[in-house]
This record gives C-alpha cells, sequence and structure tokens, in this order.
C-alpha cells in the first residue's frame, strides 16, 4: 500500500491511547543516535580540518565505539553535566605531513573540543526552554519535562524505522508553528523562526485530521517539508478539546505506509498529546496552590 499524499489518511480520535499498541514492535532497524552529529556543520568542519591542515578528527558520542588506532582524544567537557561525546585524533591517512604538531596541535584541538562543550550548554538550555513554552510549566518541572519530550520524540522515531523527528506547536493565536523539540536533528534548528501556519500546507492537512505521508521528490516542495530527507510524514498532535501542533517524521529510505505502521503512528501522537496534556495539568494546578496559599 503506498500512500503518496494523494489520500492522506484519517486518524480516528479514540484510538491514540490504545494501550495494546504498547505490544507492537517493529522489525526494521535504525541509524543509532551516536552517529548524530553533534551539531549540522560539525561534519564540514572536521573535514576541513583535514584538507586544510591534514588532521583526521573524529566525534564520537558518549557510548559510542572508538576506531581500532587513535593518537589522542579530547573530552567535550560539559560542566555539571554529562559529556556528549569527544574528538578523536587518528594516525594520518597520507604521506602528507600535518600543518600542526605537537603542543601546537594539542593546544588546537583541546580548545576546539572546549568551545564545543560550551556550545552545547548552551544548545541545551535552548532546548530545556524551547520545551518548556511546549507547555508552561514551574521552573522546577523544566528539566523534567524536556526530557521527557526529547525521549519520546527519539522513541517514537524509531518505533516506526526513522531517523529523526520534530515537534511543531502552535502559538496561543494558532497562526504559527514553532519548532519546540527535535531527534536527529542538529538542535540549532531551534533558533529556527516560527513558521506561518498559512501556507504550511502538511501541517494545516495534519491538523484538519489527516496523516500527510510524502515519499515523491517532486511532492516535498508543494507540501513545505520542512528537513531534507528521502521520505516525511506530518502527523496531528491533538486531542478532543485541544490542537497541540504537528509531529514530523523523517526517514532515510522509502517504504510503504501499512496499517502497522499507522497504528503505530497513532499510538506515538497520542503519548505526545498525553504528555503535553499532563504538563499543562501541572501547570494549572501549581496556579490554583499558588492563587490559595
Amino acid at each position: 500500500m503506498n500512500h503518496d499524499t494523494q489520500k492522506p489518511v484519517s486518524f480516528q480520535q479514540d484510538s491514540f491511547y490504545d494501550t495494546q499498541l504498547l505490544d507492537l514492535q517493529r522489525s526494521k532497524g535504525t541509524p543509532e543516535y551516536e552517529d548524530i552529529p553533534l551539531f549540522g556543520s560539525l561534519p564540514e568542519l572536521l573535514s576541513s580540518l583535514w584538507q586544510h591542515l591534514g588532521l583526521d578528527v573524529r566525534f564520537i558520542r558518549t557510548g559510542g565505539t572508538l576506531p581500532d588506532r587513535v593518537e589522542e582524544t579530547f573530552s567535550i567537557g560539559i560542566s555539571g553535566g554529562k559529556s556528549p561525546g569527544q574528538l578523536v585524533l587518528l594516525p594520518s591517512r597520507d604521506i602528507r605531513k600535518p600543518k600542526l604538531v605537537g603542543q601546537e596541535r594539542h593546544r588546537f584541538l583541546t580548545t576546539l573540543a572546549q568551545f564545543l562543550g560550551d556550545a552545547y550548554r548552551w544548545q541545551q538550555t535552548l532546548r530545556q526552554y524551547e520545551e518548556m513554552l511546549a507547555a508552561p510549566l514551574d521552573i522546577s518541572s523544566l528539566r523534567r519535562h524536556g526530557e521527557s519530550l526529547f525521549q519520546l520524540l527519539k522513541e517514537s522515531a524509531k518505533l516506526v524505522n526513522c531517523c529523526a523527528a520534530s515537534l511543531y506547536l502552535l502559538d496561543s493565536r494558532q497562526k504559527m508553528l514553532k519548532l519546540r523539540s527535535c531527534w536527529g536533528l542538529p538542535e540549532e534548528r531551534l533558533l529556527d523562526p516560527p513558521k506561518p501556519l498559512h501556507g504550511s500546507l502538511a501541517d494545516i492537512e495534519a491538523i484538519l485530521g489527516q496523516a500527510v505521508i510524502v515519499n515523491e521528490d517532486y511532492l516535498f516542495e508543494m507540501w513545505q517539508v520542512p528537513e531534507d530527507f528521502p521520505m516525511a510524514v506530518c502527523l496531528p498532535v491533538m486531542s478532543h478539546q485541544t490542537v497541540w501542533g504537528t509531529l514530523w517524521l523523517f526517514s532515510e529510505r522509502r517504504w510503504d505506509c501499512t496499517e502497522h505502521d499507522l497504528n503505530l503512528m497513532e499510538y506515538i501522537t497520542g503519548r505526545l498529546t498525553a504528555e503535553l496534556e499532563k504538563s499543562a495539568l501541572h501547570r494549572e494546578l501549581a496556579k490554583i496552590q499558588k492563587s490559595v496559599v
């Protein structure tokens, strides 16, 4: 069954919270999180180090597998937090002599690792506040809520054989969509300005209750797909009372969407909706408690 957006799929709201879907499993593999660059421009930066300085430097996420031969490692340190990974210097791959050697090379790569750590810390702070705005919370709930949304996107993408996910939420006037959380994409995407709902055809279709599946190149511009992947799916994130926004899932390869896939997608959007509404409820309860005191 192939849905190339010519017939969007209608979601039935009552099936959003079907707990039997918890038992559904995927057999297809997905890229490991360790393969995702720390920043979107990092691969190009490391490539430039090789081209212009003769330094073969790789970024390995925490928990990732190190190459067999390593000359030196440089931890991307985070004050008071878990390091996202390290820069790994490999032996030169050709006869060219590196332009940086010894202490000069060590100082340069140490400084680069420190810079990436500072940028990562700002990146994480931005992500936390963007996710707080997804459903305003008291500051003590900020970290827990942000990590919950991020983890949900990660699990959701892997569940349906996708390598990236992004959650767009409507503003209070329901005229703009803002990226509030993402997984598998460079987190500087969170710096992008809101996009108008008007003209965002796939998002409008989803908000009206339809799932839009785009797996043909010539359809990407028409449906305003926000990322460059071979396949994209736009899903409604909504309950009976509230339209929250849209969830985009992206895949590195095209595949036919089956009934099983659609059931999984309904389950995914249901979990996201439940998390957003739970957070909003906590906010209202906090307001009531504050007014009583």
